[in-house]
């Protein structure tokens, strides 16, 4: 999964490097030059290239790598990472659990979990093993393999193997860990991603002015080969200072665009048709997509702006699905306390509103593409 996140640093006044910028140019002028179709490392250090085009850009790219590390679902570093132990719970199921395993002929038995019989070999409804995907037809068949072996169902785990140690590496595949005393694993219990790119799938989250100097246009994701295309005298870009993204203009576009959405939508509904690019399903009250409204019958424009909280008491666009506060703590738009979708949505937005009005107009806003 995708998530979109609104990450903030703190940048100086960064010197511009038109030297580092025009080797990077170059670089990129070679790579696009001797790219083929298809290419995905080509495609994969453009980008890279791209989102490091300028100083502020690199700084960006730096401070970024920085701020998340401690919610980096694969990090080593020791100072994120706790030890989840599991021993009583692996004791518990060795104690008591039970489940349905394969004798082999030498005498050892295996769950049907364990990879020397996952995906080889199950048991049929009359008891008895068969090996699976056997032959060309890829069939359950009693091979000479499966008749030699003898299925039980609900075996105890403790007549399986002697000791917990046994059970817990043949099964759970652990080792006991000898510094935390136990079978566990490390992890990070504040990661929210194992992979991310600065705007990624979402390429075109602020817009500035042409002559802005302190931005980055980040990385778009390698489906994405379109060039965006924003108005004249504006660039979109994925990060950029909060004084310089042009919050005023963006929420003129937006309304523009939703009362175009709109009017599109009555004529659908009244014409019993759903509008070219729109997915959904009328009924008697509107037009419902998915997990929400698209179209109220009998709506009128503010109110349908109103709804989609396009009106000006939002300052901001609620564009991410989460963001990091100045304490490092994650918030997301899944920890609203409300089941209605709607409601959850507002109140999401006027959280997102409130911490991006406290920031400084010299915070760096970044947005970022993090999978998990």
């Amino acid at each position: 999964m995708h998530f979109l996140n609104l990450i903030t640093v703190d940048i100086p006044t960064i010197e511009q490097q038109p030297e580092i910028d025009a080797k990077i140019q170059e670089d990129l002028k070679r790579l696009k030059a001797i790219k083929t179709e298809n290419d995905f490392m080509a495609d994969y250090y453009i980008e890279k290239l791209n989102s490091r085009s300028n100083a502020f850009g690199r700084r960006v790219d730096t401070e970024i790598y920085t701020k998340l590390e401690p919610y980096y679902e694969q990090t080593e570093n020791p100072d994120y990472l706790e030890f989840d132990d599991r021993t009583d719970e692996l004791r518990e199921e060795y104690e008591t659990g039970k489940t349905d395993c394969i004798k082999f002929p030498g005498g050892k038995y295996y769950s049907l979990y364990h990879h020397k019989v996952h995906n080889k070999f199950i048991i049929g409804e009359d008891g008895l093993v068969y090996q699976k995907d056997f032959g060309p037809l890829h069939h359950p068949k009693r091979s000479r393999r499966a008749k030699k072996m003898t299925a039980y169902k609900d075996f105890p785990y403790k007549k399986m193997y002697k000791t917990l140690d046994a059970f817990v590496q043949e099964e759970h595949y652990l080792e006991y860990n000898e510094h935390f005393k136990g079978y566990g694993y490390l992890c990070n219990p504040n990661a929210f991603f194992d992979w991310y790119q600065i705007g990624g799938r979402w390429p075109l989250l602020f817009l500035v002015k042409d002559t802005c100097q302190e931005f980055s246009i980040g990385e778009r994701s390698w489906g994405i080969h379109e060039e965006p295309t924003a108005p004249a005298g504006y660039r979109w870009v994925c990060a950029a200072r909060k004084k310089d993204i042009q919050w005023k203009f963006m929420f003129e576009r937006s309304k523009e665009s939703a009362v175009e959405n709109f009017y599109a939508l009555e004529k659908g509904f009244a014409e019993g048709k759903i509008p070219e690019g729109w997915y959904g399903n009328i009924t008697e009250n509107g037009i419902v997509g998915f997990m929400e409204t698209l179209y109220v019958k009998g709506e009128t424009v503010q109110q349908y702006l109103a709804r989609h909280r396009i009106i000006r008491k939002y300052k901001y666009p609620a564009f991410p699905y989460g963001y990091l506060d100045d304490q490092g703590e994650y918030h997301t738009e899944d920890s609203m306390p409300s089941k209605d979708y709607n409601k959850a949505k507002r109140m999401w937005h006027k959280k997102v509103n409130r911490f991006i009005d406290a920031l400084s107009d010299d915070t760096v806003l970044v947005g970022v593409d993090c999978h998990i």
